[in-house]
């Protein structure tokens, strides 16, 4: 199953000029129709618009003629049936942009934010993406003048944890942690920790994340569930996370004699967790969820398990040279933790420095095992080992 996380923007350089100019007008296009917000005469000329774009990019042999045929194939059609021309990209040809009854898929989140250059006019992620380029530009990483388009996960990455850097390690430490385990607070929270609110990473609860008041954290990731509406007196609250919501964080938000209630929806998580009132919290966008505590809660998780296991962890060592470092009787693992399913990318990344990889143990998932051949062969000669987490704790339990 492909995921949000497994979607990589920079491929989207793959596709041709027109490929890349349908991709967008479909991106746009499938979250204007499912987004709840906005002006619907607005909603509907952005929808026009879109479907003016694609029939450009398609050209008139396209099979989406009508502007109906056009919102039809959004909601059955996966990516590889929406673009012109042969296939370039086959991780995300097989990926749907709406989901059966409508709503937006992970996937289709993930590319309007990262993958898009109009990302901006969207009905619920405009302030998203807004908030994040305000983070940039508060941390001098984004030029006053520069127009709303696309932004990356290292470009993000790279500001928020120099700027958290300034206040010394120590406080480094505990502020990345911080975003990772509370990517949604309340203010009064918050206001402890000083250097986040200087840098200003949290914002109120979005839109998209809120229904007659309320908000709910995910059980898996703390962070805000989407909720989509069903009729006034109802809501479906999920996680942005694909393989969060396979476990079961996805919940119905109903109203009985006055009170909002929240119901599993299956899964193996019992736990249901506890409406919040919008009002007094705030929480990270969806930028900043994406990029830091998406990768970040592996490493929290390594740190927990070792440190059961026996072990000493410190976590970001030496300036954040890599991401945990284990000792256990002796023996010691530097630990690089990657979390998306970009072999090649990892692979480049970490070949700009190779005397950075000498002695690293990289760590993928072990939904991502298929990988560690690849990158066992292109990172081997640089003196890195490659393994999955669960072989990590595994080495560290058996230490």
């Amino acid at each position: 199953m492909l995921t949000a996380a497994d979607v990589v923007p920079g491929e989207i350089e793959e596709l041709d000029p027109e490929q890349r100019e349908a991709l967008d007008a479909c991106v746009i296009a499938a979250m204007t129709w499912c987004a709840p917000e906005g002006d619907v005469r607005a909603r509907v000329r952005l929808l026009m618009e879109c479907h003016g774009r694609y029939m450009r990019a398609c050209g008139v042999s396209s099979e989406a003629a009508s502007f109906p045929d056009f919102l039809k194939r959004l909601r059955r059609a996966p990516v590889g049936g929406l673009l012109p021309g042969p296939g370039s990209w086959p991780r995300i040809y097989d990926a749907r942009l709406l989901e059966d009854d409508g709503t937006a898929t992970a996937v289709l989140t993930r590319l309007v934010i990262e993958a898009s250059e109009r990302a901006q006019e969207v009905p619920g992620m405009g302030a998203d993406l807004r908030h994040v380029h305000s983070v940039l530009r508060a941390l001098g990483k984004l030029p006053a003048g520069a127009r709303l388009s696309r932004i990356t996960a290292e470009a993000v990455q790279y500001a928020v944890f120099r700027a958290l850097q300034e206040a010394g390690f120590a406080a480094y430490t505990q502020s990345r942690e911080a975003l990772i385990t509370s990517p949604a607070m309340p203010r009064r929270t918050l206001a402890r920790h000083t250097h986040l609110v200087d840098i200003g990473l949290y914002t109120a609860i979005s839109p998209m994340r809120q229904f007659a008041g309320w908000w709910a954290p995910c059980p898996l990731c703390r962070w805000t569930m989407r909720a989509v509406p069903k009729g006034r007196y109802a809501a479906e609250l999920l996680c942005e996370d694909a393989r969060h919501v396979e476990r079961g964080a996805r919940f119905r938000m109903s109203s009985r004699d006055g009170q909002w209630r929240l119901e599993p929806s299956g899964g193996e998580i019992r736990d249901v967790p506890e409406l919040r009132p919008v009002e007094g919290h705030v929480a990270l966008s969806y930028g900043l969820w994406q990029w830091i505590v998406v990768p970040g809660l592996l490493e929290i998780e390594l740190k927990d398990l070792a440190e059961k296991a026996g072990a000493q962890v410190r976590l970001w060592p030496y300036g954040d040279s890599y991401d945990l470092h284990i000792t256990k009787n002796g023996v010691t693992w530097r630990v690089d933790v990657k979390t998306w399913a970009d072999p090649q990318g990892i692979a480049e990344q970490m070949r700009e420095d190779p005397e950075g990889c000498s002695g690293l143990t990289l760590v993928i998932p072990e939904h991502l095992s298929g990988y560690t051949g690849v990158l066992t062969r292109v990172l081997g000669p640089h003196g890195a080992r490659v393994i999955t987490d669960v072989a990590l704790i595994g080495e560290v339990i058996a230490a």
